[in-house]
């Protein structure tokens, strides 16, 4: 009997489709998360957040009521950044308070000073905004903050009756 050079080999379908569908999946995920790694680029630098609290725990009045509001600043850039070129601003119903600067470098701050920020680092404090001076109606009032470099979302703050 001679040997046969026939080699009973055949091609597996399943694997070659299942291939073809890996290659298209790659193709298709390669292009996003090449998008998203360029996007998180675009994205660093300072980041800023907001948040208030309406505050009315004087039982005696004797001190007027007044919205809290907490401010983060974050670098998640890879250089340090001056925070505050330009300035920073309060904005309320829109309108930019002409005393933000007074009101937001008043107070306990950082060693230097506000300034600049370096990788990773980020400012956090708070505020008290007197209603009667701030929020003159009863209501839904918007309020953000922003810098040169910075925009925060705007929140509302519904100011209501004692």
């Amino acid at each position: 009997m001679k040997p046969s050079l026939k080699s009973d080999i055949r091609p597996n379908r399943l694997f070659g489709n299942s291939l073809i569908v890996a290659l298209g999946i790659i193709a298709a995920i390669v292009p996003l998360v090449a998008a998203q790694d360029e996007g998180s680029k675009n994205c660093s630098g300072l980041h800023a957040g907001i948040r208030a609290e309406l505050v009315r725990r004087d039982p005696n009045y004797s001190r007027p009521a007044f919205v809290m509001v907490s401010f983060i600043l974050l670098n998640d850039g890879e250089t340090p950044i001056n925070s505050t070129k330009g300035g920073w601003q309060i904005v309320i119903d829109g309108k930019e308070l002409s005393d933000s600067g007074y009101i937001l470098g008043n107070g306990m701050q950082p060693d230097g000073g506000w300034g600049t920020l370096n990788p990773g680092e980020s400012y956090e404090f708070g505020k008290e905004l007197e209603i009667s001076r701030y929020f003159l109606t009863l209501g839904e009032h918007t309020l953000s903050w922003k810098g040169h470099q910075f925009q925060s979302s705007t929140i509302k703050v519904n100011v209501t009756p004692q």
